[in-house]
């Protein structure tokens, strides 16, 4: 069973974290865009940056246990916005859960932890502040067609402890469980080999083709 948290707040951060790492992998028909570690201050610039490029980004691979929220809010919407496909593959937390609710097509690893409660402060309390960052996330999670369910264990699990949702759960966010970039991305699909590939395929295909029957004259 695929077990998922759902954690959403506003700052997740031990003094030691490191900022994320953006990854760019190549792939023959577009590139994919690997998160790994905490979001900080400065991320969500970093990781707008990357769209600017020739190339086309197909997607995001996450792995984070959160960060600022206000970074992961704007990286999320932008996500949506450039209709990206969003695929954990390891623990994706707090700030980084919002990023995969809030997209339009969700993958997930059999192994991915994904997770939520309510908004926290940097004491990992509540506050009145805290109170209303999470009412208005909820009418956004509700705007984006994150289900009611998620929503709900958002608002209701106090900061500090964490709800889990179920295959049920997932189901209802629509999440499929496989890695939709095996394949398209890596050294194998790389820019530098797809010419190669193609230049195969092309003499493969020249070779298999059959030969074109000769026609001997008749006197």
């Amino acid at each position: 069973m695929i077990r998922t948290l759902l954690t959403l707040s506003a700052i997740f951060l031990s003094a030691d974290c490191a900022s994320m790492e953006i990854t760019r992998v190549a792939g023959c028909s577009g590139d994919v865009l690997r998160l790994r570690g905490d979001i900080e201050e400065g991320d969500y610039i970093r990781f707008r940056s990357h769209f600017s490029a020739q190339r086309r980004v197909l997607g995001i691979d996450l792995s984070s246990k959160g960060g600022k929220l206000d970074e992961g809010f704007q990286i999320a919407i932008f996500t949506r916005q450039k209709r990206l496909t969003t695929y954990v593959s390891g623990e994706c937390d707090s700030a980084c859960a919002f990023i995969f609710l809030a997209s339009r097509k969700r993958y997930v690893s059999e192994s991915a932890t994904i997770g939520v409660h309510s908004v926290s402060n940097g004491h990992g309390g509540e506050d009145v502040k805290t109170i209303r960052d999470t009412i208005y996330l909820a009418r956004l999670s509700a705007k984006l067609g994150i289900p009611l369910s998620t929503i709900g264990r958002m608002v209701t699990t106090p900061a500090g402890k964490i709800s889990f949702l179920n295959e049920d759960d997932l189901l209802a966010l629509k999440a499929i469980v496989r890695d939709p970039f095996e394949g398209i991305v890596g050294e194998k699909n790389s820019p530098e080999n797809c010419s190669t590939n193609q230049t195969k395929a092309a003499s493969n295909l020249k070779q298999s083709a059959p030969k074109a029957a000769s026609h001997s004259t008749m006197d």
